[in-house]
C-alpha cells in the first residue's frame, strides 16, 4: 500500500497552485460559513444520496451546495481517528451564476467528527462562466449536520 507522507502532499499542492498563472487584481479572496446535510432527497439525478447545503459568503457566493463522492477509500480501522479519504464533484449554485470544484478531503467516520478538504474550481456559469481559483474547506460534523468555514478565492478571466 503506498502511503502519501504530509511534507509530500503540502509539496505537491504548493507546486500545483505557484504553476497557476493569475495576474493581480483578477482574484477576489472567498470567505464563506458552510452548512450542509446528508440527503436521499434532492440529490442530482441518478444519485440515491448527496450531500445538500447552504453557503453563505462574499464576493457572490451566496446560494445551495450539492456534493457527491465518485471515489473514497478508509484508513486502517487500527488507526486512531478513524479517516475516510474522499473525492468528487462539488457544486455551488446561486443567482449569479454555478461554480463547479472537484473536491478531495478526509473526514472521521460516523456521524461526529471533523472534515477538511480542498477544491480546485473546474468551470462555472454566469458571472463565474471562465473563474478558477481554489477553496480550502474546514470544520466539524454533529447531529448530522456539518459547519465548515470556506476560505479561498475566485479568479475571473
Amino acid at each position: 500500500m503506498n502511503v502519501v507522507k504530509p511534507a509530500a502532499l503540502v509539496l505537491v499542492v504548493s507546486a500545483a497552485l505557484a504553476s497557476m498563472p493569475v495576474l493581480a487584481g483578477q482574484c477576489k479572496k472567498i470567505h464563506a460559513d458552510l452548512d450542509e446535510i446528508q440527503s436521499t432527497q434532492g440529490c442530482n439525478p441518478a444519485l440515491s444520496g448527496c450531500f445538500l447545503g447552504e453557503v453563505d459568503g462574499n464576493h457572490g457566493l451566496r446560494g445551495t451546495t450539492h456534493f457527491n463522492a465518485d471515489s473514497s477509500v478508509a484508513t486502517s480501522p487500527s488507526t486512531s481517528p478513524n479517516f475516510i479519504i474522499y473525492s468528487g464533484p462539488f457544486e455551488y449554485r446561486t443567482r449569479r451564476g454555478s461554480i463547479l470544484a472537484r473536491e478531495t478531503g478526509v473526514t472521521t467516520r460516523g456521524s461526529e467528527g471533523v472534515v477538511t478538504a480542498y477544491q480546485q474550481i473546474v468551470s462555472g456559469t454566469g458571472e463565474f462562466a471562465g473563474a478558477t481559483g481554489h477553496f480550502f474547506v474546514s470544520g466539524h460534523k454533529s447531529g448530522g449536520i456539518i459547519e465548515t468555514f470556506v476560505n479561498g478565492e475566485i479568479c475571473k478571466p
